[in-house]
């Protein structure tokens, strides 16, 4: 157990001077990066529903809508994975309900919080003077972000109240790093299921709130320097999720904005934890030796 204390903490301090050396050779790829994360959407939504600006995005960037989500196909797991860049053996976060305080899984490797790091505190660590924010729909999801490392972290009861929160953000702070949750297309599914016409209006409606957060990139004058990425967590089958069938396993991976390829196809395997390490590439750092994604470099001009 010595040796393996003594070992993380190396390793802790190995990253660090490789977060500053990574930080001080490379450049910024984009001085603004959004994720809009829907939460419930499967792939198998984007056929069923009408959606103008998410076809906008793909037109003008890169994409995949066979990328894969983790099992189980849960939203506490699912977006831990996301942020990370880990899967859930690494990561520790097994259920929806998961809590630092109250982990049962110890992660594999711990940095300053006592949470295996997010992209949120990595951000914070590589780029200090960095504006970080987050707005999330499910307020559960701000437990999986690690405490006082974004400059805002709030959720909001609705998702018309997450959008209005960030757009604000984006507006008045022009940060370099906004994650927004939207959550009422996975209660559409629960509700209505997952290949309902409640569940495609839901999406719908998610396209709609899509094009405010274009439209204000547009109206701040960020639009040309910032990175748009388009995620979920997982899909559903009949009014739930959670096993492997490919409703609940495949969803959308959605990259538009500076330096992206247009119309690209990505045609490699995608994961939801490639979302993590692209985003640190496009920050100029690199993420610990223990993730599992992979930064989607062939998205990108070279």
């Amino acid at each position: 157990m010595k040796k393996y204390l003594i070992l993380s903490m190396i390793a802790g301090v190995g990253l660090l001077i490789s977060c500053q050396n990574n930080t001080e050779r490379s450049f910024r790829k984009a001085s603004h990066v959004l994720v809009i994360g829907i939460d419930g959407m499967g792939s198998h939504g984007l056929e069923m529903a009408n959606t103008p600006h998410l076809d906008e995005l793909m037109e003008n960037g890169a994409w995949s809508t066979d990328a894969r989500t983790i099992l189980p196909s849960k939203s506490g797991p699912a977006w831990s994975s996301m942020i990370t860049g880990a899967t859930v053996e690494k990561h520790g976060v097994g259920d929806n309900g998961w809590t630092v305080e109250g982990k049962k899984l110890e992660p594999v490797f711990k940095g300053e919080h006592d949470m295996f790091p997010t992209i949120f505190g990595e951000i914070r660590r590589c780029l200090p003077e960095a504006e970080v924010g987050a707005f999330y729909h499910w307020s559960k999801l701000g437990n999986f972000i690690e405490k006082g490392v974004c400059n805002v972290s709030e959720p909001g009861n609705s998702e018309s109240i997450a959008t209005e929160m960030a757009c604000d953000f984006l507006s008045e702070k022009q940060p370099d790093f906004t994650f927004v949750h939207l959550d009422h297309v996975d209660h559409a599914g629960h509700h209505g299921g997952y290949r309902s016409a409640e569940y495609s209006k839901a999406i719908e409606r998610a396209d709609s709130l899509v094009g405010v957060f274009t439209g204000k990139l547009k109206e701040a004058g960020m639009m040309e320097e910032t990175v748009v990425f388009v995620v979920s967590d997982h899909g559903g089958i009949e009014t739930g999720h959670g096993g492997s069938h490919p409703d609940e396993m495949i969803v959308p991976f959605i990259i538009s904005g500076k330096g992206v390829k247009k119309g690209y196809k990505i045609e490699h395997p995608v994961f939801i934890y490639d979302l993590a390490p692209t985003v640190a590439w496009l920050f100029g750092f690199e993420l610990n030796d223990w993730i599992t994604g992979a930064p989607l470099v062939n998205a990108f001009q070279n």
